[in-house]
């Protein structure tokens, strides 16, 4: 089990040591094909809040245009590999709202060669440093689908508590899915440091 301890201990080293495996970055317009091809995967619409229609790449130069050209209210980051430099994920901060001074956190790993090595949880701890010491956010929150196991399970290692729960909030494949809430607070993140 980690404790705070701990898990500042871990996180301390990854910063000093300079190990993490992934950096953010900004996407570019090179990056499309890569996103494309992950939008409508189906393991990546089934576990994620995606619409249920296939994209084109017209849809996906128009969400392009509208992101690559503004950070707010999206900043969208390209998950990148350091040692290949290869793109392998996004993580996005949406719905960025300055006054109340929050957003929400929406990742996943696209590359599935790099899934289930932790570079989901490097990406997230990033993304919410850039949004609570860049930004100066003071919430962050997310929704994701009851069932996906492996996200509520990485949400919560880095501090995310669960808020609450949308029954049958979601419909896939026929049937309506429950969605949990959860969110993170800036002052309980540091305090985990």
């Amino acid at each position: 089990m980690i404790n705070s301890f701990t898990l500042y201990t871990n996180m301390n080293s990854i910063k000093m040591k300079n190990t993490y495996k992934v950096r953010l970055r900004a996407l570019t317009i090179e990056d499309l094909p890569f996103t494309l091809k992950w939008n409508n995967q189906d393991d990546i619409n089934e576990l994620y809040s995606g619409h249920p229609f296939p994209v084109n790449k017209e849809m996906e130069i128009k969400w392009y245009e509208k992101v690559l050209t503004s950070n707010i209210p999206t900043t969208a980051f390209g998950i990148e590999e350091i040692e290949t430099s290869e793109l392998i994920g996004i993580t996005l901060l949406k719905n960025i709202n300055l006054i109340d001074r929050k957003a929400e956190l929406a990742i996943y790993i696209g590359d599935e060669s790099y899934r289930g090595k932790g570079l989901s949880k490097e990406a997230t701890i990033l993304t919410l440093d850039f949004a609570f010491n860049k930004l100066g956010i003071h919430r962050i929150w997310l929704i994701v689908l009851e069932q996906n196991d492996i996200a509520v399970k990485l949400y919560k290692s880095v501090g995310f508590c669960k808020e609450g729960l949308l029954r049958g909030s979601r419909y896939k494949n026929g049937i309506y899915k429950n969605e949990i809430i959860m969110s993170l607070l800036r002052d309980e993140y540091q305090n985990r440091l």
